[in-house]
């Protein structure tokens, strides 16, 4: 886990609009949704590969709530779901870098 991840500051577009109010907060894919973390991770289309490899290794799919039980149940689970959130972040940062 890391800083972006633990607070939602940094690449999603709810937080940057804090700082740049011509910035939409809304997802870019499914604009009636807000591009917050929970969005992404949780229910986003751009990342549903990413989430469907992620759900294949836990042998559940991840919501808001089963989250920290499905991390804390094993080494691999946590590893899986940390991998996932860096894939997920590092992506949203390049399409960040890419836009400016």
């Amino acid at each position: 886990m890391n800083y972006h991840l633990l607070t939602g500051h940094g690449f999603f577009k709810h937080h940057n609009q804090r700082y740049d109010y011509n910035q939409s907060a809304q997802c870019p894919i499914y604009p009636s949704s807000i591009e917050n973390a929970e969005h992404v991770f949780y229910h986003c289309p751009r990342f549903s590969e990413e989430r469907e490899r992620l759900h294949s290794l836990l042998h559940e799919v991840m919501t808001p709530e089963n989250t920290t039980r499905l991390m804390l149940t094993s080494e691999p689970n946590w590893l899986a779901v940390a991998f996932f959130a860096n894939s997920v972040v590092t992506r949203l940062r390049d399409e960040e870098t890419d836009r400016r």
